[in-house]
Parts: structure tokens; sequence; C-alpha cells
């Protein structure tokens, strides 16, 4: 049986959440509209769903206890790394494991406020709010030259080794990232730069940004 758990992948360093919250207060806001239709009366347009939030209050311990559920993190560190991230617009990516409802999605800091207390020297409370986050980046379209095919979107042109083709393959799913997908194949979420080493030509220069359809050379 998995142990439940939560996780922030902040610039590829996994950070897990050493005191589980109390309460996660998760809110999936609607966008649907109502509207008035003769002889009908009142009726319900469906629309799209707004952004998830997700929000929690806790706090880092510096020394280990019975109630730390993960691996002791220098609480300096940690609130250094997510405003780093938050500093320079970078978003992170929110894990839930162990549950049936496994959680995993990029999102962005909303709001994040800490404090150290009297007696408790090297301890951080601190309440986070994250917002849902979408690569909303544009892609280049390439027009066919032959007019009977359609334009397709594609990646820039982009160098790198070519693939193996002795070598597994995986293709992206929604959700995905390197550091889960190493989890996968390696058991090591820090082995998620042999995935990218090996997949620069098709990622990028940038390995948290990967796609759905993506079919990646797992060495």
């Amino acid at each position: 049986m998995k142990n439940y758990g939560i996780s922030l992948i902040v610039e590829e360093r996994e950070i897990a959440i050493p005191v589980l919250p109390e309460q996660l207060r998760v809110t999936s806001p609607g966008k649907n509209e109502t509207t008035t239709v003769l002889n009908l009366g009142e009726v319900l347009i469906l629309r799209k769903k707004g952004l998830r939030t997700v929000a929690w209050d806790s706090f880092f311990p510096a020394n280990n206890a019975p109630y730390v559920t993960s691996r002791i993190t220098d609480p300096v560190k940690i609130v250094q790394a997510i405003q780093k991230a938050r500093d320079k617009e970078n978003p992170l990516r929110f894990l839930i494991t162990g549950t049936d409802l496994d959680i995993n999605f990029r999102m962005g800091v909303e709001t994040f406020d800490y404090e150290e207390r009297s007696g408790e020297l090297g301890d951080f409370y601190y309440s986070i709010k994250l917002s849902e986050w979408k690569d909303c980046s544009p892609r280049r379209i390439i027009l066919p030259t032959d007019p009977a095919k359609p334009a397709q979107a594609q990646e820039p042109a982009r160098t790198g080794k070519p693939e193996s083709t002795t070598s597994k393959t995986y293709t992206v799913k929604s959700g995905d990232c390197l550091w889960n997908i190493a989890k996968m194949f390696y058991g090591k979420g820090s082995d998620y730069t042999k995935i990218y080493n090996a997949n620069k030509g098709v990622i990028g220069s940038n390995p948290n940004l990967i796609y759905a359809g993506q079919v990646l050379t797992i060495p």
C-alpha cells in the first residue's frame, strides 16, 4: 500500500511536505450561466470550469518528530526555493500520491505567508495558496507545401542527439513531468536527467516543458 504524501517540485527539486495539513482547501469554480428561454423559463448553460486552487496551512519543522511524515529539509531552504520560483514567475508542480485521487498538475504560487514563533525557533509556520497553471505560450504554425494537406502546429526546430531505435519509448500524457516518468522507469525522480539528455532534440532547452503526445526515448 502506498503512503499518502504531498510534494512540490520546484525547479526539478522535489520538496516533500513534512507535516501533512489537517485540511486541504480545494476549489474549482464554475463558469456556468443562467438565462431565460421563452416557454422554458430559466435554463442553465454549461461552461468550462475555472482554474483550480489548492490552499493549506502547516509548518516546516527544523527537527524530526512523530508527526513528521517525510525527510526533514532545512525550512529556510524550502522557503527560499518557493520564493525563488515565485520571483522568477515559474510554475511548480503539485503532487498528491497514495490515494485513489492522485493529483499531478502545474500551479503558480498565489499567496505564501510564513513566520517564526517564539519558543519554536527554526520552525516556519506557513499558509500557501496555489492556482492551476496552463501553458499558453505561442506555437509556430508550419504551412504545408502541398495545399491538400492541412496545416499542423509544430514545436520550433531543436537540435540534439538522435534517439536510439533500440531503446524503449514512452508517449507523454497530460499532466506528466520528467520527474514522474523517471520515477516510473527508474524508481527515482532525480534520474530525470537521463531521459532529458536522451531527448533534448524533442524537449528543447527547458526540461519543465513537455507536451502530451511527445514520444520520449527511455535509455
